[in-house]
């Protein structure tokens, strides 16, 4: 049972999942796997021919299953055939687990990787990423925009640790392959901000983000697990659940290493791995608020969150500290609901913020890897099989049961919205900015309903909308990712009457030879989103459009 993050959409090397083995080494699921994918090649064969005929077909709505989808009439019939190809192959579990070896398999024969790519490129690529570069992406923002939608951009592109090391020994660290990915997320704040003031945005107004992965900005991502390791075990005791709440002390082993009466697990290089990545953390955020653009950092495994929730911390308490002078909160940190810890530690982070004198961004999401949590966490381990978890509690990280993410989840977004209706009325500067990431509709409904309950929004003189001000526009937004519960997403954007989009869709990009890693696992991570019936909603959608197009 896998949830959303959505992510936070995210993004960690499979080399960090080293104890993750997945079974479809086997002859006979190696057999069944070329079977279901050979198929999986024919529908995207279909997918080509359609998109080619059909992909600026004009859409005439008399169908009433319909008519009322804004989709009917923006959506060429490629990219409804395309959507209708993808969520029919999202609809077989066994496909969906086994794309990873699918991918590196089919990507590894000369002369079947081109026709591999060329599949996912009118498939998967299509639906869920925005494009090769930042740059290329411009069109679908304008898109979404024109939409009364918003974009998180978020950089995919997944590093090698075995190429980064061999860089780090080669050349100088100017040219490494994790620093080229930080020089991109500046320059991925430069498309976001050009496009912003091509608008005239003002400041309050700009709804082009920018989303951060840690993983993806160090050579050796384990280093990010031993400082972990090592914040748990120099923390004083906490009876909240790992991973615990973050403290301004977190990093002082980076600049001010101190013995302690236990051996620390990080090495001198280590340090300097760590100090580079909260350099280039810090040249990120500074140049996201010279030009305006929010910082979003994304959350990953419970292994690494100790390390995370450290920078996360340092940076708002950094570039959040009212009166800066920036907009706020200029940084935001994720919360899972589905860690057993996020009710406590999310009351702990707004007293905190209020306490020192930032403002707290939050983006509140179910959690995207519960499989792997439950299977890592050391109450799940078998003999000879190595752990990931270091968690320190008997309980695993995360919650066993949906129904616990789902109440967590509906109950922290409560707490939020009385903290922004707080922070609304007053005439202090903005102390807390919210992202509900969710593609939950009864979640969204409640958030929705709880606007209108505390006075943050009012209905229109219709009765169909929410007014919303920009004070309070500012301070909540709601997302979804990019290809996914479109319908969602379009109704909270007609849903909601406001100076500026509150709604904003994940836009990944990437080569499509370098995000290859990253649609394989997100179509595994994406399993609690299109678990349930969802992706049989999202063909069903996609086929009446079709039928509406049609036959009218």
């Amino acid at each position: 049972m896998l949830r959303f993050t959505r992510s936070a959409l995210t993004g960690t090397r499979v080399s960090s999942l080293r104890g993750v083995r997945h079974a479809s080494s086997t002859p006979r699921l190696a057999r069944r796997n070329l079977a279901l994918v050979s198929g999986g090649v024919a529908l995207g064969l279909g997918t080509l021919w359609a998109s080619k005929i059909h992909a600026d077909s004009a859409a005439v709505v008399t169908n009433p299953r319909a008519k009322n989808d804004p989709d009917a009439t923006r959506s060429p019939f490629g990219t409804l055939v395309r959507a209708y190809v993808v969520y029919s192959m999202c609809s077989i579990p066994v496909l969906v687990d086994s794309a990873p070896w699918i991918l590196q398999t089919f990507s590894s024969i000369p002369g079947i990787k081109w026709i591999t790519e060329a599949i996912v490129r009118v498939t998967f690529f299509d639906q869920f990423v925005g494009g090769d570069t930042a740059t290329e992406t411009l069109p679908l923002l304008q898109r979404l925009r024109s939409a009364n939608t918003g974009t998180l951009f978020a950089y995919s592109v997944e590093v090698d640790e075995a190429e980064a090391m061999a860089a780090s020994t080669t050349a100088s660290s100017e040219h490494s392959p994790y620093k080229a990915i930080v020089d991109e997320m500046v320059h991925c704040i430069d498309v976001a901000a050009d496009f912003e003031d091509a608008l005239d945005a003002k400041e309050t107004g700009r709804r082009t983000w920018v989303a951060v992965k840690l993983t993806a900005l160090v050579p050796d991502a384990s280093a990010l697990i031993r400082l972990s390791s090592h914040i748990l075990s120099t923390r004083p005791r906490s009876p909240v659940a790992f991973p615990g709440n973050p403290t301004p002390s977190d990093l002082d082993v980076l600049y001010s290493p101190k013995p302690t009466s236990s051996p620390s697990p990080l090495t001198p290089t280590d340090i300097a791995t760590l100090r580079d990545l909260h350099t280039s953390l810090h040249r990120i955020c500074t140049h996201a608020a010279a030009r305006g653009v929010r910082i979003i950092v994304d959350a990953e495994y419970s292994w690494y969150q100790p390390a995370v929730d450290a920078y996360a911390l340092a940076l708002m308490r950094r570039f959040n500290a009212l009166g800066s002078g920036t907009q706020q909160p200029l940084v935001y940190a994720t919360f899972q609901a589905y860690l057993r810890r996020t009710p406590e530690h999310l009351v702990h982070a707004l007293r905190d913020a209020r306490k020192h004198g930032f403002a707290l961004g939050v983006k509140l999401v179910r959690g995207a890897y519960h499989t792997h949590e439950m299977a890592a966490h050391p109450s799940a381990a078998s003999e000879g099989k190595p752990m990931l978890s270091i968690s320190p509690d008997i309980l695993p990280p995360v919650w066993a049961e949906k129904a616990e993410t789902d109440a967590t989840y509906d109950a922290c977004a409560a707490l939020l919205l009385d903290a922004a209706a707080a922070d609304a009325k007053s005439r202090r500067p903005q102390s807390i900015g919210i992202l509900f990431g969710t593609h939950n509709w009864t979640s969204c409904r409640k958030i929705l309903a709880g606007l209108e309950e505390r006075g943050l929004a009012v209905r229109t003189s219709d009765g169909n909308k929410l007014s919303v001000p920009e004070r309070v526009g500012e301070r909540v937004t709601f997302g979804q990712l990019y290809g996914m519960c479109d319908d969602l997403t379009q109704y909270l954007a007609d849903r909601m009457e406001s100076s500026t989009p509150m709604v904003i869709k994940y836009v990944p990009y990437g080569a499509l030879s370098e995000v290859m890693p990253y649609l394989s696992r997100r179509a595994i991570e994406n399993k609690s989103v299109l678990g349930g019936g969802t992706a049989q909603a999202e063909r069903k959608r996609a086929w009446d459009l079709m039928w509406a197009r049609i036959f009218g």
